[in-house]
């Protein structure tokens, strides 16, 4: 299931039944994910060039759910802008 329709009404219907639909694997934008939060997440970025396109990437971060039976985060990156970020962490302690 996705929210993605360039048909506005249809977007919209699809974008209510998202979140109330089964369990299934579901796929949208970090725009139309905003306000929710999900215990499984997987996050992928694709550019971080700028502040904006930074503060979504933050904001799709932020949209984990703590839970009980516990909480998965997958980020997948493919942003050339942050290839060395991963290689920095261990220096930062």
């Amino acid at each position: 299931m996705t929210t993605f329709d360039d048909r506005g009404v249809e977007s919209k219907r699809r974008k209510m039944g998202f979140w109330m639909g089964n369990a299934r694997v579901k796929a949208t934008t970090l725009h139309s994910f905003k306000g929710w939060e999900s215990r499984l997440l997987v996050v992928q970025i694709t550019r971080a060039s700028s502040d904006d396109s930074l503060a979504l990437v933050y904001a799709g971060l932020t949209r984990l759910k703590r839970n009980v039976r516990g909480s998965h985060l997958t980020v997948v990156c493919s942003a050339p802008e942050l290839a060395g970020f991963g290689r920095r962490w261990p220096e930062q302690g």
